[in-house]
């Protein structure tokens, strides 16, 4: 899923075990840039992780309760350019349990040899706060990622072509 310079969601369904559930829901990317969406000590947190120079954190306001939750991350992106930031609001079960700011974000991709994960990060961690694969140890049943279209200008639209192609032509 193409997150990048848009607004998006990502929402987990999971079912927490009676003695709390911690682990990666879905990563992407790893040390050198990416997100991750994971429970630690029964929180959900999201990491935005700029280039390995900048780490955005949105932190629960809450442990989950045992039994069936949905955990949603609404990024809502500034616009206007390439690799703006946004704000961040994380739910649980629809009611807000934190926000926050990302200043900045990556314009057209993480790595070319990282990887997107559920239920693990199986390469290098996106976040310093755990260490791979750092597998949920709850049930995941479903990640959804919703993607609203771009409001890019032709020029930038055509600049990130550019920079794509640069990208996969470095790889080969």
């Amino acid at each position: 899923a193409n997150t990048f310079n848009t607004s998006h969601n990502i929402t987990a369904f999971v079912d927490v075990p009676k003695t709390g559930g911690d682990g990666v829901l879905v990563a992407r990317g790893g040390f050198s840039g990416g997100y991750s969406l994971y429970l630690k000590d029964g929180k959900p947190i999201y990491e935005y992780n700029w280039f390995g120079e900048a780490r955005y954190r949105v932190r629960s306001s809450q442990r989950l309760s045992p039994g069936p939750a949905t955990i949603r991350v609404e990024f809502k992106y500034d616009g206007g350019a390439i690799a703006k930031g946004g704000t961040v609001a994380l739910f649980v079960n629809g009611k807000k349990v934190g926000e926050g700011r990302i200043d900045k974000t990556e314009p057209v991709r993480f790595s070319a040899n990282e990887t997107f994960d559920t239920g693990l990060d199986s390469a290098s961690p996106v976040s310093t706060e755990y260490q791979p694969p750092f597998r949920y140890t709850g049930t995941l049943k479903k990640v959804e990622i919703d993607i609203a279209p771009a409001e890019l200008s032709t020029t930038d639209r055509e600049k990130l072509r550019n920079a794509e192609h640069d990208a996969a032509m470095a790889i080969e």
